[in-house]
């Protein structure tokens, strides 16, 4: 009997161990949302430039989602499917916001 509970608790292990190793490797390719480890205002400035580089971003800024998580804001002139596809879903772990404002010009 003793040796059923051994086997159990060896296969819990092993499972768990598994598990973290499978997060570790999600967190490396960035097929899964990983935490954010640099702060969002920081992390915008670093992409801004390339994302402004876009045809069709006029803008990129701090903002929040519907839940008020804090988000990455991305301004586009006309929201359309190539865009979309060319705008990543999360940047380090922040997700983004994609949000069709029309073109932006300085007030006079």
């Amino acid at each position: 009997m003793w040796r059923i509970h051994l086997s159990i608790h060896l296969l819990c292990v092993l499972l768990c161990a598994l598990s973290a190793c499978d997060r570790a490797a999600d967190r490396q390719t960035g097929t899964k949302t990983a935490m954010p480890q640099r702060d969002i205002n920081t992390v915008k400035e670093a992409h801004a430039a390339e994302l402004m580089a876009l045809p069709g971003v006029v803008g990129v800024a701090v903002g929040e989602l519907e839940d008020h998580t804090p988000c990455i804001l991305v301004m586009v002139v006309k929201l359309t499917k190539e865009l979309e596809g060319k705008i990543p879903k999360t940047i380090e772990g922040h997700p983004v916001r994609i949000e069709e404002s029309g073109e932006i010009r300085p007030m006079r």
